[in-house]
């Protein structure tokens, strides 16, 4: 594999040819567009996390695999989802892609629950559900869950997740153009000082780097 990041960046390639797919991916307005799966690949292959948590599952769980395959180091991806229809063709995805290996990737159902945080009300995945086999998560990738279920709705994933992520750990917030995320990346910089910094991923939709 060629290992400089400048290669997966290149666009006059498809992602399907630099990560060797065998089928071709369907671009529509679901999934991360292809530009924002370009800026995945080359943080996996910049920041190499060994402990991946997404939040939504899909097209990037894909991505992230296919680069993590292609690397060759031992990792762990646990991806949550609250539609189990969706997890289920997330899955039938990285079986057709062969990424995908029970002892490394893991796909959990997460039903939605309301609860309070700092005075307002949030429609979340349970909190009991995240249960990890490993000590620190390295990359926490927010795709979900819908934005539709609340204002703020992908608020509570700092709050709730915090003490499971590693110093220098990295937080991606997708669909960041959108006028909660902005909101949300606000509160998140304002109550935690852990961040170190936050940074907008220019793309169709958007995204945020946040950086513990």
């Amino acid at each position: 594999m060629n290992g400089d990041s400048n290669y997966f960046k290149n666009k006059t390639m498809s992602i399907e040819q630099q990560l060797d797919l065998k089928f071709p991916i369907y671009w529509n307005n679901w999934p991360i567009e292809e530009e924002f799966a370009r800026y995945l690949i080359y943080k996996v292959i910049t920041n190499r996390p060994v402990n991946i948590v997404e939040l939504g599952s899909g097209t990037s769980s894909l991505i992230i695999l296919k680069t993590l395959e292609r690397l060759g180091y031992d990792y762990t991806l646990m991806s949550f989802d609250s539609d189990r229809s969706f997890l289920e063709k997330t899955k039938n995805l990285l079986v057709a892609e062969n990424v995908y290996d029970e002892k490394k990737v893991k796909l959990v159902f997460s039903d939605i629950t309301e609860f309070e945080i700092n005075g307002a009300m949030y429609k979340w995945y349970n909190p009991r559900d995240f249960k990890f086999d490993f000590d620190k998560i390295d990359l926490l990738f927010v795709d979900g869950p819908l934005g539709s279920l609340c204002k703020n709705s992908r608020y509570p994933a700092i709050n709730v997740m915090k003490k499971y992520l590693k110093k220098d750990s990295v937080i991606i917030l997708h669909d960041a153009k959108r006028p909660e995320e902005i909101e949300i990346v606000n509160m998140w910089k304002k109550e935690n000082s852990e961040i170190v910094g936050a940074y907008t991923i220019e793309t169709e939709r958007g995204g945020a780097e946040i950086q513990f």
